[in-house]
């Protein structure tokens, strides 16, 4: 995870605020769309949703996940090494079925054991990102 504890100067827009808190969820940790704009305070899953289909590269999209804990589709496929490099704890079947179909369209991450809780640093600087929003 790279260091925001020092945040590019502000106000930020609702996107670059919502790409910025998505930087913030480690590895092997996940959260829903909506949870990441509500620890903003601001926005809901579409806007996060549409944040993250246009952060820069390097950010982890990963992570950030609809409700039941899946990504559209045509996202799953290209999750599915991010999350086993990572070892994020996923629900159900993941890799290949037993007809040696790609399964991973269907992934999910487990959400009750992969939550991204944010700690005091992680707290401090969404607070500051909050202040922020223009």
């Amino acid at each position: 995870m790279e260091d925001l504890t020092q945040l590019p100067s502000g106000p930020y827009e609702l996107f670059e605020a919502l790409v910025l808190a998505a930087r913030l969820v480690p590895p092997g940790r996940a959260i829903s769309y909506g949870g990441l704009a509500g620890l903003l305070g601001a926005g809901g899953p579409r806007q996060a949703g549409a944040a993250l289909s246009r952060a820069p590269d390097g950010t982890p999209w990963w992570r950030i996940v609809r409700a039941d804990g899946s990504l559209p589709a045509r996202l799953s496929a290209r999750a599915a090494s991010h999350y086993r490099d990572e070892g994020t704890p996923m629900k159900g079947r993941s890799g290949r079925t037993a007809l040696g179909q790609d399964d991973s369209a269907h992934l999910r991450v487990d959400l009750a054991r992969a939550r991204w809780d944010p700690d005091e640093v992680q707290l401090a600087v969404l607070a500051e990102l909050r202040h922020r929003l223009g």
